[in-house]
């Protein structure tokens, strides 16, 4: 939706027509409308002397969106875009200046898709009030900043972190959102096959020793950490986290988030964490060789810990806790298990439709389509794709077999998630074929 757009609506031409221009380039302008005769729409091309591209929907969301648009006029602006995010459950807000205009896009199923712009010199203002409310200093326009901030949508609490860093074009501003009080995931709705949450829960089941999660940003871990300890029994056990930040707030779990001023980093808080009697601890990812010596040893020594990796396969966890200087017994030792995981788009099951043109062996396959419901994107979220190795029996083996055990230790079953999801229906082929290739799993 282009902001600029909206600031010129024209409303008797929207109330007699019954469209709403959303977005126009030097060529086209995209209207939405209901009930609109060819004759009407020959009108609105002459008016508009562009092409016409016209998205029919019902009169109810057609009433909805005239409704939060002529809110935005007359809102602030900063305010609607951070709700308009929320709404279309965006994880982060990027506002990128581009000369006299800003872009502003919504990170959405982990694509990054242009919703509106801004003119520079409202942005200018944008910018100043968002950087006031999350503490930043508003005349720094020169170096980095971070600050942080909490708003309130219908009855939510959402909590912000924010950032700024200078380009040629001015400050480019990134907004994440963390969804704190609306956190329902379980294992089978984050999308792990049956199969694979029997393992997990019998990793879950050890008293202790050490589970880790891999895999890149935005790939999931914190959901499929913060899940797993909701299966643990917060009554009975002493649960401590260490975070960067705390993105869910849990009932009965004690929860540490990082203070670089109070020196609380992930080495200094888990070993004060370790003085606490604890039965459970999480670290949010273990980054540096002292935060993993530190976490091997309390997995050895009687507790249970949760962490995550930045590394693509349970092979390269090994190697690196090896490049991070903690030796191999120690690793098999402690380690219990490693998830490997990603994350794939889901079809929006209101309106996807069958591919005529094409089969996957002899299964019909689906392609995306784009509805109101989905906010003509195709997709209705993500689910997660994974590979789940447990080595409570594979220790059997030395540690140098399980590392040159390259099937074991890699993500080939994801392969098979993303081949059983595409026959379902429930991702398309393109999708399917650009994780598959964008993974190697094909090699």
């Amino acid at each position: 939706m282009d902001l600029n757009v909206i600031h010129g609506l024209n409303k008797e031409i929207s109330d007699k027509y019954n469209v709403i221009p959303v977005k126009e380039d030097e060529k086209n302008i995209t209207l939405l409308g209901y009930n609109i005769k060819e004759d009407e729409l020959d009108y609105l091309k002459f008016i508009y002397r562009k092409k016409v591209i016209l998205r029919e929907v019902s009169e109810e969301n057609f009433k909805e969106v005239k409704n939060m648009i002529f809110t935005f006029r007359e809102g602030n602006t900063e305010d609607n875009i951070i709700f308009k995010g929320i709404e279309d459950n965006a994880s982060d807000i990027h506002f990128e200046p581009q000369g006299e205009w800003v872009n502003i896009r919504h990170r959405i199923n982990g694509t990054l898709i242009r919703m509106h712009k801004i003119p520079n010199e409202e942005y200018v203002k944008v910018i100043s009030k968002i950087k006031l409310m999350s503490g930043m200093d508003i005349a720094e326009k020169r170096k980095p900043q971070d600050g942080k901030s909490v708003v309130e949508y219908n009855g939510k609490k959402y909590d912000l972190r924010v950032s700024t860093i200078p380009v040629i074009n001015g400050e480019k501003l990134v907004i994440r959102i963390l969804y704190c009080d609306n956190f329902n995931y379980n294992l089978e709705n984050l999308g792990f096959t049956e199969e694979k949450i029997q393992i997990i829960r019998k990793m879950i089941s050890v008293k202790n020793g050490m589970v880790i999660i891999c895999g890149p940003t935005g790939s999931g871990k914190s959901s499929t950490l913060y899940t797993i300890l909701k299966e643990l029994n917060a009554g009975i056990l002493n649960i401590t986290t260490l975070e960067d930040p705390v993105e869910v707030q849990m009932p009965e779990v004690n929860q540490v988030s990082l203070n670089k001023k109070l020196d609380i980093t992930f080495a200094s808080g888990l070993r004060s964490i370790l003085r606490q009697d604890p039965d459970v601890i999480m670290i949010g990812e273990i980054r540096d060789e002292e935060t993993a010596e530190m976490s091997i040893r309390a997995s050895i020594t009687g507790h249970k810990v949760y962490s995550t990796i930045h590394c693509k396969s349970p092979k390269e966890v090994f190697m690196r806790f090896e490049n991070m200087g903690v030796k191999p017994y120690l690793i098999k030792e402690s380690l219990i298990g490693v998830i490997s995981q990603r994350l794939i788009k889901r079809l929006c099951s209101n309106c996807k439709f069958v591919d005529d043109e094409k089969t996957y062996k002899n299964h019909k396959i689906f392609k995306k389509s784009g509805c109101e419901l989905c906010k003509f994107t195709g997709y209705e979220g993500r689910q997660v794709v994974s590979s789940v190795c447990s080595f409570t029996h594979a220790f059997n083996k030395s540690n140098d077999a399980l590392k040159n055990n390259s099937e074991f230790l890699s993500n080939r079953s994801m392969k098979e998630d993303a081949e059983n999801l595409l026959i379902s229906g429930v991702i398309s082929y393109s999708d399917y074929l650009e994780f598959i290739e964008g993974e190697r799993l094909n090699e």
